[in-house]
């Protein structure tokens, strides 16, 4: 070989013993021809490429005999009962121990956190919302129904339960709006909680009635006129409760122990604030309590501002009240047990009140009409 060629490795050189003498000739020349040829730079030698480019040209050097000798040998006289193995230099498993149990506690975190994250997705509260101009109704988990007015929100726990497939101790539901429930009888009781009162039922048809307040800041920004509706919601919104058949207890939110029963259909009881006593069970007309169900209208001497405040969640209109009306805490009592329009309700609403109403680009303003009308 050329004093240039690079020596043989020693595993080859071990390999090229077992071959004749012919065989290590022709193979010292293609090894001295391949020296010749010099290797990137930036790569590492790699015996196992060198083997396989090798015995690709020359196939015989990686077959086994059919005696299980070495080419160029004379035959063993002792046969060991292994089988033959191939001359090519096997490679070690690249698999180890702390790759596989690195994967194991990736895969038993990744677990842990869908684990967390479906049951915290499960905990979030099912919210059923009518939005204004629209009627929703809601079919809880024990069967029960809510029918929602417009502008109103219902929220209670997934299937009235702590945690999955463990049952809540009651079948509790938030309100915050107006919503008429047929509960269905059942071992746990029915509580309905509102921003000012808590309803308790076991089995019953009634109406509740929690609307925030109709108040205004008096400092609120204003271009020559009001809104009916206020900027936020007043959390002592008063809470009305209209029995039509059944039972109920009604209490503040805050005085559970001070409570109201309603247990004769067409009584009704309020709830001022979360620490006000409900007032004792009064005869009311479950028309207007009801009127919305059928797709009616009516108010029993409410407020003009809460009446228009009513008008605009149930048309999804904005109405604005002038400067130049006054009393608007006046009482006022309407009643359409049939499905009416905004126009009509208004055109009567300022008959009764000596006011008009013009359009505006969203709905409607309420004026004070001319002196000597």
């Amino acid at each position: 070989m050329s004093n240039d060629t690079p020596s043989l490795p020693d595993f080859l050189r071990e390999r090229l013993q077992e071959e004749s003498p012919e065989g290590r000739s022709s193979l010292g020349a293609v090894w001295e021809l391949l020296g010749g040829a010099d290797a990137p730079a930036t790569e590492e030698a790699d015996p196992d490429a060198a083997w396989d480019a090798l015995t690709e040209a020359h196939p015989e050097l990686d077959a086994t005999p059919a005696n299980g000798t070495a080419s160029g040998t004379a035959p063993q006289t002792e046969q060991t009962e292994a089988a033959p193995k191939s001359r090519r230099r096997q490679r070690p498993a690249r698999r180890s121990r702390r790759a596989h149990s690195w994967r194991v506690a990736m895969g038993l975190a990744v677990a842990t956190l869908v684990l967390a994250g479906g049951l915290w997705l499960w905990r979030q509260p099912v919210t059923i919302t009518a939005p204004p101009g629209q009627q929703r109704t809601a079919a809880l988990p024990d069967g029960s129904t809510a029918h929602l007015n417009s502008g109103t929100t219902l929220t209670y726990r997934r299937g009235f339960q702590s945690w999955p497939f463990v049952d809540a101790a009651r079948r509790a539901v938030e309100l915050g709006g107006e919503a008429f429930f047929e509960v269905e009888d059942g071992d746990r009781p029915f509580l309905i909680e509102t921003a000012s009162a808590e309803v308790a039922v076991t089995g019953t048809r009634f109406n509740v009635r929690a609307r925030p307040g109709n108040a205004r800041p008096e400092n609120a920004d204003r271009d020559d006129a009001r809104s009916a509706a206020p900027r936020s919601a007043d959390p002592a919104a008063a809470t009305e409760v209209t029995l039509v058949a059944g039972r109920v207890e009604v209490a503040a939110r805050t005085r559970p122990e001070r409570r109201v029963v309603l247990s004769e259909p067409g009584v009704r009881s309020q709830v001022a604030g979360p620490d006000a006593t409900p007032t004792p069970p009064e005869r009311a007309a479950p028309k207007y309590a009801l009127a919305w169900r059928n797709g009616g209208f009516a108010a029993q001497a409410r407020p003009l501002t809460s009446v228009l405040q009513d008008l605009e969640r149930r048309f999804d209109a904005t109405l604005r009240l002038h400067d130049s009306v006054e009393e608007t805490r006046a009482p006022v009592s309407l009643y359409y047990p049939e499905a009416p329009d905004l126009e009509t309700i208004l055109h009567d609403l300022c008959t009764a009140r000596n006011l008009n109403y013009r359009p505006t680009s969203r709905g409607f303003e309420l004026f004070a009409a001319p002196a000597g009308r």
